[in-house]
């Protein structure tokens, strides 16, 4: 092949060829060298018409064309300057047509031809150039270039017809034996190159629709007729299962008919918009076939639901397990699922779900019915991916699940008595499942009735316990955790029901009932026993914690860190003492054992009573804490005082009697605390007088109350068996120093004593309790007995032995008696009236003239930082103000206020 010549104007532009590669043969390249002819050679060829110089050189081209007689077509050029004239370039490149045969006897030279070998020189004039019509690809400086095509195969010019047929045969004869399970005669390479070059000689359609005419016969045919066969001796199940071995069978053949025709399927077929490629082909043939027939369509799809049916009752001895599986990947595979198997499967199941919630309804307990309906979803949601069912399946019969057995019955499951059960019974399992259920249908806050009316029973059960009223904030720090556990794990911590939990905790805890241990009041005595419980802890300590607990019986103490303990149980008691609206109550009997802490010294941690009082400062705010925190303040000044006394008496003081340690405290912070008469003995008393009068001379103007029943004493006892260090009170240290006057056989009568202390019957009594029929009994009584009378006598245990050197002896006195504690709940009692009074006055002041139910309103809402107070007892102190003058009732139930 010959590239196209295209002229070269003015020799400036030059047309480029298709490169050859440098690795070419040799051979080539030296035979498209010898054809590469430019102009100058041409020219340079034809003699000596061509102009040089006087070296022989060839003269550059002249700006002007040479014009030439085109009247005869071998005219040659002349080389004279006169005959020299300027010729168009149309003419100059012009080539003559004939004897471009380089063979011609003329001996002319072509375009495409090459120079003689021998150097034979043509004549220029014997040229002659004609005029080309179509452009060509002509280079003058590298010559025309030829394209070598090798190893090109030509198609053999057979008769296609007759080769289709020869061909189509083979196939023919291989689909048979396919279709038959038998091995092709010939290779299925042989058969696939068959097939390829049918599709190339243009007869891809053809061979198409013979490939799909042969395999409907043979599904509507053979395959059909072998299941409606079967379908008059079979079951469902089984017309099911032979349908799908059938698909199998046909799937597997399908395989390797494409990979004879696969020259044909992505040839072909993939791009043709009529026809399938030969899998779909299979698959739509096997579909019409099968699910197009009104005898195996309904068979096929009760079958199914059978096999669903029979794995609901977990009766698979009579099926293969995987039947249902396979059954199910046959029905997506043919894309039936959704128009006939979907629709089959969901009626079954609805009348399945709603038949199994009625029977479970009936015959089961509230625990029992939704453990059994978490267990039937959970096997339905795992039968539907199991099986791989539709999206759309599984939702549908979720949906079902939750209208039959939760919808349809939700006030079955929101029972209050039932839930009340479970929550008494602490089956958080079931608590669960119940919650889990109701929330498929966002019912999870329907159990709030339920739970807020079984806190309430139960709390009030403990508050008003008065047995147990000890223990009161132990079980409810115990009911409270129960309760916080249920709300988390059960009811996952549902809002609404968090709120209902708090709600139902502040309610109860904050009802007033006037008994015997809040005499009469309606203070209400949670926070009397929260006090008493803060001050447990502060005083015993871990041990105090794992003593209510109970947590010291299964390790050991040692490995308890004491402080992160203590704070622990303190941000418990806290959380309890938030739903207490009455905190007057907790605040004069916590300020009472504070008192206690403080003056003597029995807080197991100065960090924790500091850290309470920080939670307490933090909860109610600076004025709810200022009293407590200057009770702190005494207690740094009155260390400063002793050491200021201790300073002025210097080194050289007596020390071989006593140490004087007294603590200076005002009176407007702490506790008021009542007189007691007692005669001190007069080494105590001397020291007494010495520090009183340090105080009088550094602070003129004050004076100093003492308080005897708040006095503890540290005593050096000698006995038989070994000294002992006595912890007493002051009482005590009173009466054993009586003692010491005394021989130690005498004894020493009860009105002796009383003389000699000047201590009241009931101290007396008490004191004598604890020193001679306690635990520690330093003194002897007789009569024997743990009462003490009037005639009793008392002396000198000189059998007394213990094995600890340091001992202490239960101060009795500092205990706190019913009558303190009836002290001080009519006093908070009182105060919570003054402080209703003010406010009433305060409003009416403002308001002038008011109605009945606003007042109430209003008074309320003044006072609820302390307590929510009753109407009933707003309305005793409306009553009181108006016997004052303070205020007068006018018509229209409305108050007045006088100025």
């Amino acid at each position: 092949m010959q590239n196209s010549i295209r002229p070269a104007l003015r020799g400036g532009n030059k047309s480029v060829g298709k490169r050859k590669h440098p690795e070419q043969e040799p051979e080539i390249r030296e035979d498209q060298s010898r054809k590469q002819t430019t102009i100058t050679d041409l020219f340079e060829n034809g003699g000596n018409n061509i102009s040089k110089n006087g070296r022989g050189e060839l003269l550059p081209p002249s700006t002007k064309r040479v014009r030439r007689d085109i009247s005869h077509p071998t005219s040659s050029l002349s080389t004279s300057d006169s005959t020299h004239q300027p010729i168009s370039v149309e003419k100059m490149y012009t080539f003559p047509q004939n004897n471009t045969d380089p063979k011609s006897p003329t001996g002319g030279a072509g375009l495409n031809s090459s120079p003689k070998s021998n150097g034979a020189t043509r004549q220029a004039g014997s040229r002659a150039f004609n005029y080309m019509t179509r452009p060509s690809n002509f280079t003058p400086h590298t010559g025309a270039k030829k394209l070598v095509v090798k190893n090109l195969r030509t198609i053999p010019r057979l008769d296609q017809d007759r080769y289709l047929e020869k061909v189509w045969s083979q196939l023919d004869s291989a689909l048979t034996a396919v279709l038959a399970d038998q091995k092709p005669e010939q290779s299925l390479e042989e058969l696939y190159r068959g097939a390829e070059n049918v599709c190339r000689q243009g007869n891809a359609a053809i061979l198409a629709k013979r490939l799909q005419n042969r395999c409907e016969e043979h599904v509507s045919g053979t395959v059909l007729k072998v299941l409606l066969a079967r379908a008059g001796e079979c079951n469902d199940v089984d017309i099911l299962r032979s349908v799908e071995e059938a698909w199998s069978a046909w799937n597997s053949r399908l395989v390797i008919i494409r990979s004879i025709f696969y020259y044909l399927d992505q040839s072909f077929l993939l791009h043709s918009a009529d026809n399938p490629v030969i899998y779909e082909m299979g698959l739509i043939q096997f579909r019409t076939a099968i699910f197009s027939n009104d005898i195996l369509r309904p068979r096929i799809l009760q079958g199914a639901c059978q096999l669903i049916e029979l794995d609901r009752t977990e009766d698979n001895t009579v099926v293969d397990p995987n039947l249902l599986k396979r059954a199910i990947k046959l029905f997506h595979d043919l894309g039936v699922y959704k128009k006939h198997v979907e629709p089959c499967m969901l009626d079954a199941s609805e009348k399945y779900i709603s038949s199994w919630a009625g029977n479970e309804v009936s015959h089961c307990g509230l625990a029992t019915y939704v453990e059994r309906c978490h267990l039937l979803i959970d096997r339905e949601m795992t039968r539907c991916d199991l099986f791989s069912m539709d999206r759309s399946t599984k939702q549908n019969i979720s949906q079902m699940l939750d209208r039959y057995l939760v919808s349809e019955h939700t006030n079955i499951l929101i029972k209050e008595d039932d839930i009340v059960e479970l929550l008494s019974k602490n089956d958080k399992f079931a608590l669960e499942q119940l919650y889990s259920l109701l929330q498929r249908q966002d019912l999870g806050a329907k159990v709030k009735p339920a739970f807020s009316a079984y806190i309430i029973k139960e709390g009030s059960a403990i508050v008003f316990d008065q047995e147990n009223e000890d223990k009161m904030v132990t079980r409810l720090l115990k009911f409270k955790e129960n309760l916080d556990e249920i709300w988390k794990s059960a009811f996952h911590k549902n809002e609404t029901l968090g709120h209902s939990l708090r709600e139902a905790f502040e309610k109860f805890i904050n009802e007033t009932k006037q008994t015997g241990s809040n005499w009469g009041t309606d203070n209400p005595k949670p926070g009397e026993m929260i006090a008493k419980y803060v001050d447990m802890l502060l005083r015993g300590g871990v041990k105090a914690i794992q003593g209510l607990a109970e947590e010291s019986k299964s390790g050991s103490t040692a490995l308890v860190d004491e402080d992160a303990e203590i704070n622990q149980k303190l941000d418990q008691v806290l959380d309890l003492f938030r739903f207490v609206h009455g905190k007057a109550v907790f605040e004069a009997f916590y300020k009472n054992d504070l008192a206690r802490r403080l003056l003597m010294g029995r807080s197991a941690s100065d960090e924790a009573e500091k850290s309470m009082l920080a939670r307490l400062r933090s909860e109610c705010g600076s004025n709810f804490t200022h009293n407590l925190e200057s009770m702190f303040k005494d207690m740094d000044l009155a260390r400063d005082e002793m050491a200021s006394y201790n300073a002025l008496l210097g080194p050289n003081r007596d020390r071989s009697n006593m140490d004087l340690n007294v603590n200076v405290i005002s009176a407007a912070a702490w506790p008021s605390y009542p007189d007691v008469q007692l005669k001190i003995p007069k080494v105590i008393s001397s020291a007494m007088d010495s520090f009183e009068q340090f105080y009088n001379n550094k602070y003129n103007g004050r004076k100093l109350h003492w308080k005897h029943s708040l006095a503890h004493c540290q005593l050096k006892a000698k006995f038989p068996k070994g000294n002992k260090e006595i912890v007493v009170s002051s009482f005590q240290a009173v009466v054993l120093l009586l003692f010491n006057d005394v021989e130690d056989d005498t004894t020493l009568s009860y009105p002796e004593i009383k003389e000699a202390t000047g201590l009241s019957d009931i101290e007396l009594k008490r004191t004598l309790q604890s020193l001679a029929c306690a635990k520690y009994r330093v003194l002897t009584k007789r009569p024997k007995g743990r009462d003490v009378n009037d005639d009793d006598t008392f002396a000198f245990n000189s059998n007394f032995s213990d094995p600890k050197m340091r001992i202490k002896i239960n101060q009795i006195q500092l205990k706190e008696t019913k009558q303190e504690n009836k002290t001080t709940h009519e006093r908070v009692a009182a105060d919570r009236h003054y402080e209703t009074q003010a406010a009433i006055v305060r409003i009416m002041k403002a308001r002038k003239v008011i109605t009945h139910a606003e007042l109430l309103v209003e008074v309320i809402n003044k006072t609820k930082s302390r307590g929510v107070l009753e109407p009933a007892g707003i309305k005793t102190n409306i009553e009181k103000l108006i016997e004052k003058d303070y205020i007068e009732r006018e018509e229209g139930n409305k108050y007045r206020y006088l100025v």
